[in-house]
């Protein structure tokens, strides 16, 4: 009965309330047997077990069940006395301790006295337990009586004598719950170092344990209970004017994500064999298995895991990209300061939670504008966030709404206007010294999604060249204004520049991917006139660019300088790793629906079929593109992210083509006129000339496409000596518009972005 009591009280399956009271049943059955008298051992331990089924009970009045637990438990010392039995009598004192923290009955005030007097004996004998001194630090934060001062110096001694024993490595979930109690009593009471620690350390078990946990769900939930962590770890390194640690804690919550879909992803490294793939493969097995083992297995747990370290080490000094796929890396952010030169300037946005839950930081979110040897600040409240969120909402909202597409078009410039003031993009600009000529942007979750190279801002300090244009951000940074997922990943490409020799411009191969699905009527034009500018070029044109073509011609691609998709993109929100640039055969026109989970669906409604397409995982997993520098997607919404994940920075085609080895991506972040797409990669891949960057070139082809009047547009395409059907279709767009500017409006040119070093 006592046994079966046990059971109960650690069932997993069906209603927890149920498996309590079935455990109470049991024991309070076992203690007709069981009595003091004939059989003391046992009952004290059957009195215990009750004891710890009533504080756990959920129905009745808690008053009571409190109540009864102590009981219990004081019934159990009766016969675990110190002399007799101390290991059991330590442990009975240390649950009477929590009950006794938990009583709501009584004064408040005298029942933590018991519970301080309670954890204290139990450490008489469990000298060097955490559990113990983690509930006596507790006990000491929430103490009433005595002077508080004393009570937190106390408490902080207690817990960080846990985290002697209670280790990131060891007992992940045990560090990870006395870190945060470090962390939140220190940020209360404003010791930012000692809040610092604690969070640190609850940050690295939150990491640990997601390593040692084998279900999908836990780790999901352990991540989404402790997203507050980095947010209040971030709080206190502001607090203490550590904006460097800020940083690096905002960037290391950008990895989780793509750390949790590459771990259970059979992805290997490129440089490996096939005996190294097999040792991997093997060790990953065994990790899974040994996640699923006892207890007792967790030190083979840790064998095993060290020794994937080493494997990562080792791919690490061969392919770097590797590793930050499996396991989550701290970038020196000083270090990285290092390698900027005096020009170059880069504001990292982090967004909380916008007060979608009571944990959420105390301020809304940051703004950090980083130099080679300064970090800045601007500080969003909770009142900013929230107008973000509802700014956020109308804009998706209205652009996904194809009954609203016109008014999201009409209304974009005042939507974007709107978005510089609550950015307090005017703030944030001054705060740049005047001699940055180039910008990098690099956003924190929804922000991915919107042109802030776009947006405009009063201020005129910044405008100290004579432009034609004298309102956006990327009219004041000559050097071009660019984007990067991640400060990690923009290190990492960053890197290349210095093992990597580009060959002479006339030696730059183009591979491209030119209409596979013949519905673009204008990506003809575009990629026939691009590919003059290259001597040598591989195109795969309309129906033969399908997937098995695209295969046979993978040696052609990693030999590319410049490879150009002119197709069809999709960005997956449900599962990132299916986002996929569809190529020829790819669309399945039956539209059959008792299959569904084999499409992506595409923004017309149309249905792509992935194993057809190139979808982002296998960029990931098989693109080689080490003598790539640039990937253009010119498609649809190729730079989109998830708009609702809290970790979504790293996953989207620019990222996965930079992690595959391209310097540099353009990508888009809506649906873009396909006329004016053309024309504008057309005029982009005319400014791209050698020692041009790819941001410059960009800007300045944004920028030529808000002043070209039609007049000069008209002399402008005669110099590209179109083919008869081409020009028809110039004529055609050009009659059908009544502006004298007919790509002004920032819908043509916004959504182009250039993501890379």
């Amino acid at each position: 009965q006592n046994n079966l009591g046990s059971a109960y009280s650690d069932r997993i399956k069906f209603d927890r309330g149920e498996n309590i009271e079935r455990a109470i049943e049991c024991y309070q059955a076992a203690l007709q047997v069981y009595t003091r008298d004939a059989l003391p051992q046992y009952w004290a331990t059957t009195q215990n077990n009750l004891g710890n089924a009533y504080s756990d009970r959920i129905k009745f009045v808690r008053g009571e069940n409190i109540e009864r637990a102590i009981e219990c438990y004081q019934a159990a010392l009766q016969v675990r006395t110190r002399d007799a039995l101390p290991q059991d009598w330590a442990m009975t004192q240390n649950n009477l301790g929590i009950i006794y923290s938990d009583q709501i009955w009584v004064n408040r005030g005298d029942n933590l006295e018991r519970a301080i007097e309670c954890y204290q004996a139990a450490l008489q004998v469990y000298t060097r337990d955490a559990l113990p001194q983690n509930n006596l630090g507790s006990a000491y934060s929430d103490r009433i009586k005595f002077d508080r001062g004393e009570n937190i110096e106390r408490a902080i001694e207690c817990y960080q004598a846990a985290l002697q024993v209670r280790t990131p490595t060891t007992l992940p979930l045990d560090c990870l719950q006395t870190g945060r109690n470090l962390g939140d009593l220190a940020l209360a009471v404003n010791l930012w170092e000692t809040a610092i620690f604690g969070y640190e350390k609850a940050i690295e078990a939150v990491e640990q344990s997601r390593e040692w946990i084998a279900s999908e769900n836990r780790k999901r939930e352990i991540i989404e209970e402790n997203l507050n962590i980095y947010e209040k770890m971030m709080q206190s390194c502001i607090n203490h004017q550590q904006y460097h640690k800020a940083v690096q804690t905002i960037e290391r919550s950008k990895s989780r994500y793509l750390v949790e879909l590459f771990t259970n992803s059979e992805i290997y490294p490129k440089t490996a064999t096939q005996t190294e793939k097999q040792q991997l493969q093997n060790l990953r097995r065994q990790i899974a298995s040994l996640q699923q083992s006892p207890q007792q297995q967790q030190d083979n747990l840790a064998t095993a895991l060290q020794q994937l370290e080493q494997y990562l080490e080792i791919f690490k000094q061969r392919e770097p990209e590797f590793k930050l796929t499996q396991k989550i890396q701290p970038i020196d952010i000083p270090e990285f300061q290092q390698t900027l030169d005096t020009e170059t300037a880069i504001i990292e946005w982090y967004i909380g939670g916008g007060g979608h839950a009571p944990s959420t930081a105390p301020t809304g979110g940051f703004a950090f504008i980083i130099t080679h040897n300064n970090i800045e600040l601007v500080t969003y409240t909770t009142t900013e966030i929230a107008e973000l969120e509802t700014w956020k909402n109308n804009y998706l909202n209205e652009y996904r709404d194809k009954a609203k597409q016109k008014i999201w078009q009409q209304t974009l410039s005042a939507k974007l206007q709107k978005l510089s003031e609550i950015l307090l993009l005017d703030e944030i600009v001054a705060t740049i010294p005047n001699h940055c000529r180039q910008l990098i942007l690099v956003p924190h979750r929804y922000l991915h999604l919107f042109p802030l190279h776009a947006l405009p801002f009063t201020s005129q300090t910044r405008f100290t060249q004579q432009t034609e244009f004298c309102g956006n951000l990327l009219d004041c940074f000559p050097s071009g204004v660019k984007y990067a997922p991640s400060l990690q990943l923009l290190e990492l490409v960053q890197n290349r520049i210095k093992t990597r020799t580009s060959p002479a411009p006339e030696l730059q191969p183009l591979f491209a991917i030119q209409n596979p699905t013949e519905d673009l009527s204008n990506a003809d034009m575009e990629v026939q006139i691009i590919k003059q500018r290259f001597d040598t070029h591989d195109i795969l044109i309309k129906q033969q660019a399908t997937k098995i073509a695209f295969n046979e011609n993978l040696k052609n691609l990693s030999n590319a300088s410049y490879i150009h998709f002119s197709c069809h993109g999709v960005f997956n929100f449900d599962y990132p790793l299916l986002s996929l640039l569809a190529l020829a055969d790819s669309i399945e026109e039956n539209n059959e629906t008792d299959a569904e989970s084999r499409y992506v669906t595409m923004r017309s409604g149309r249905k792509a079929i992935p194993e057809k397409c190139l979808t982002l995982r296998e960029i990931f997993a098989d693109l080689e593109l080490s003598k790539c520098n640039l990937v253009t997607l010119s498609a649809c919404e190729t730079g989109l992210t998830s708009s609702t994940e809290m970790t979504d920075e790293y996953i989207g085609l620019p990222s996965g083509f930079l992690y595959a080895g391209s310097m540099n991506v353009v990508s888009t972040l809506w649906s873009v006129d396909d006329f004016a797409t053309a024309i504008l990669m057309i005029k982009f891949y005319q400014e791209l000339l050698p020692k041009v960057s790819v941001a410059v070139a960009l800007n300045a082809a944004q920028n030529w496409m808000r002043a070209v009047t039609k007049e000069d547009f008209g002399v402008w395409v005669k110099s590209l000596n179109l083919d008869k059907k081409s020009g028809q279709s110039v004529e055609l767009w050009l009659v059908s518009s009544l502006e004298e500017r007919p790509f002004s409006h920032p819908k043509y040119w916004a959504a182009f972005c250039a993501t890379g070093y």
